[in-house]
């Protein structure tokens, strides 16, 4: 394997509570009443967005600001599960680790650091626009001199699958996120991890 590229919320970041509780308030005079956190669960971003009545025009201005105000909390937020441990375990195995994400490349660092995993990737791809992860991919690959049938994408959303799969990069996602196991199930991705430790061994079978 020539690398591994992790997504950053959802994936890396258990920042679930945090998206879903920003969102929440974002949402004042919305149609959200009797909308409670935990009925947000496994939907994606997004969908949380939309499902709290949030229009699809005010999505990237919302992102925004809320990318914007994880950077002031980021040392709330903790790797899911033990995470960190697989990280550590990858890059000992030669691994050459990345992560793209639509968070900023600030925060995402805070976080690295936050938890001694700084060391571990080589560049972090961040601040890519709701859309436009399959272009940031496809330009990782390029400046690192990397092959799409060598690497491998780990996501926790339905637009991380579908990215990876629009360049034909192979795609490990993972059903700890934002989206609900059946719907990453259904876009059919290269593999499926219930759990960090499950990375180590599918990475190995690709």
């Amino acid at each position: 394997m020539a690398a591994i590229i992790f997504d950053f919320d959802g994936t890396i970041a258990d920042s679930f509570d945090y998206v879903a509780e920003f969102l929440m308030a974002e949402a004042k005079g919305k149609p959200s009443s009797g909308i409670r956190k935990e009925d947000l669960r496994e939907l994606s971003m997004a969908a949380m967005a939309r499902h709290l009545g949030h229009s699809w025009l005010r999505l990237p201005g919302l992102f925004f600001k809320g990318r914007r105000q994880m950077g002031d909390s980021i040392n709330r937020l903790k790797p899911f599960g033990n995470m960190a441990e697989i990280i550590e375990k990858l890059h000992a195995e030669g691994h050459e680790l990345f992560i793209v994400s639509s968070n900023s490349v600030k925060t995402v660092r805070a976080f690295l650091h936050h938890h001694n995993l700084h060391t571990y990737f080589l560049e972090i791809y961040g601040g890519v626009g709701m859309f436009g992860k399959a272009s940031a991919l496809r330009q990782l690959l390029r400046e690192q001199h990397l092959e799409a049938k060598d690497s491998v994408y780990i996501g926790d959303e339905l637009r991380d699958v579908q990215a990876a799969q629009a360049i034909k990069l192979p795609v490990i996602a993972v059903t700890w996120g934002f989206a609900r196991p059946a719907s990453l199930t259904r876009l059919k991705p290269t593999a499926l991890a219930n759990s960090p430790d499950d990375i180590i061994g599918l990475i190995e079978e690709l």
